[in-house]
């Protein structure tokens, strides 16, 4: 699990991500893996991501690889120079849901066939949202059934500089495409991963609200009022006068709160069973328009003493032989 923030100011940008990762065992518990994972990444020379969700890959009939592998390929091949921030966006989510999403979708679909035919259910009508697959059948007592297959993807925020100056970031989810986005003309932050801390704190009310019955009994009634009446609760965040520091102090503070949290809390008795997964150093990126993308901080290699940047090693050339 993740989170990861982008902050967007007058000035710029400030894009950030923890360093947790989790991973659930041969007896199917939750365990930290790693606090050293990578999942901030530079793109080019104005753009960045924060990636959120899964966290291995394996192409088809390849050993698995973590996330950060394919998306350094994604850097390093790719020409990326003069793109737009969304259309590398769109560009790096086709290029990391090529590698699974269709064949994990397929294995699913296969997986609800197999399970409503167990169940002697017939007439599988099976949708599509992206790696959701809603699905409904005629159950044996004749009455119909629904329910939802899934498939992990990732959730990412690509952030970067234009060419007219203005800078952007896009939450993107595999395979869907851009589910949220902000401007540095419209400043504000957008954030993936674990975000229920950070959405009780700065909306006024936990995600999961909508699963009290008065509430859905409310939002059956009326949705656009019931959504009016929760905007009152966000905290008033003058994000359009808040400086570069200010917005990392921002994405810090909501990182390190999270982890707290997360530390001392069990979920909540609504949805019990919480994942600590945020946690570790967090990486933190600087985009604006005079500088481009800049690292504030980034974990690095260390062994007794000694410190090795990844984004400091030249990448290898045509002409540069590598054993």
């Amino acid at each position: 699990m993740t989170l990861a923030i982008a902050t967007l100011t007058s000035s710029g940008i400030v894009l950030t991500a923890d360093s947790r990762q989790t991973y659930k065992n041969q007896a199917g518990a939750i365990r930290v893996g790693s606090s050293s994972a990578t999942k901030l990444f530079r793109l080019n020379n104005v753009c960045g991501v924060a990636i959120s969700g899964r966290a291995f890959l394996n192409e088809d009939k390849q050993p698995i690889k973590d996330a950060g592998f394919f998306i350094r390929r994604f850097a390093e091949s790719e020409k990326l120079d003069g793109l737009k921030t969304k259309e590398i966006a769109e560009k790096l989510g086709k290029f990391l849901g090529d590698i699974f999403v269709n064949r994990e979708l397929d294995a699913m679909k296969k997986q609800i066939e197999q399970l409503v035919k167990d169940r002697g259910g017939s007439d599988l009508k099976i949708g599509s949202d992206g790696n959701l697959l809603p699905y409904t059948y005629k159950a044996k007592d004749g009455k119909t059934a629904s329910d939802t297959g899934w498939i992990e993807t990732i959730h990412m925020i690509v952030a970067g500089i234009d060419d007219d100056k203005v800078g952007r970031a896009y939450s993107f989810l595999i395979p869907k495409g851009v589910v949220a986005e902000r401007d540095t003309q419209n400043c504000g932050a957008v954030w993936v991963g674990q975000t229920d801390v950070l959405t009780r704190v700065v909306l006024g009310y936990a995600p999961e609200i909508a699963n009290l019955k008065f509430v859905k009994d409310a939002i059956a009634a009326d949705s656009a009022a019931v959504q009016a009446e929760f905007q009152k609760l966000e905290y008033i965040i003058n994000w359009g006068t808040i400086t570069l520091q200010d917005a990392i102090d921002f994405c810090v503070l909501m990182t390190r709160t999270t982890e707290s949290i997360q530390r001392f809390s069990d979920g909540t008795v609504l949805s019990p069973g919480g994942i600590p997964g945020v946690g570790g150093d967090i990486d933190i990126a600087i985009m604006t328009p005079a500088n481009g993308f800049i690292w504030l901080k980034q974990k690095t290699l260390q062994a007794e003493g000694l410190e090795l940047a990844m984004d400091s090693i030249p990448l290898p050339s045509a002409k540069t032989p590598v054993d």
